[in-house]
């Protein structure tokens, strides 16, 4: 394949893209206060990539610039009582650009702890607009979220904390476990609609 020279910059530019968005989601479990989970290593994680090494230049090259849509799956080995599944998935669409992180976490109920961890986890990753204190606002959605739990059996809810948009359901499974997904994405408006300000106040 003969690229231009314009053409040749519009795919530096996508690989370097891809390259910042694979540092950033290698990156993230170390960013990420859960020691009760141990992450294996990122080359094991399904998603886009060369089957060899070797191939990975070339690989970068034909095919990373142009992907329209791409992922990363992340699965981490519990190693702590009460912690049964956690995993994570890294989603990125048209231009590079992050669409979407779900993590989904199976435990005890405790909606202390499950909150403090999400809400480290949803810090860790760093998105586009999060603020100094963002991360206790985010805390204290998901407290009383998954304390909702306790009666119900299910509870589902939306948050926005800045341009960060936080979708939670919480389900119990078992005598004692629940099953919790946390879905991230960015917005530009308000839950009712309204366009943000620049400093993602309504």
């Amino acid at each position: 394949m003969v690229l231009g020279r314009r053409n040749r910059r519009e795919a530096d530019a996508g690989r370097a893209k891809f390259i910042a968005n694979e540092e950033k989601v290698r990156s993230w479990p170390g960013r990420w206060d859960c020691p009760e989970v141990a992450w294996p290593d990122f080359e094991e994680a399904l998603g886009p990539g060369p089957g060899r090494p070797r191939e990975r230049d070339r690989w970068l090259d034909l095919h990373a610039p142009f992907l329209e849509r791409y992922d990363w799956l992340l699965e981490a080995v519990p190693r702590a009582n009460g912690v049964h599944e956690l995993g994570a998935l890294w989603e990125f669409g048209a231009g590079h650009g992050f669409d979407r992180l779900t993590i989904r976490f199976r435990s005890v109920l405790d909606p202390e702890y499950l909150a403090e961890k999400l809400a480290l986890g949803i810090e860790a990753a760093d998105l586009k607009g999060w603020q100094d204190g963002d991360t206790q606002s985010a805390y204290e959605w998901l407290c009383e979220g998954v304390g909702g739990l306790v009666g119900s059996g299910m509870v589902r809810g939306k948050h926005r904390v800045g341009f960060v948009l936080l979708e939670l359901t919480c389900a119990a499974v078992g005598g004692t476990d629940v099953i919790t997904e946390l879905r991230v994405s960015l917005t530009t408006t308000s839950l009712e609609g309204r366009p943000l300000k620049p400093d993602g106040r309504d």
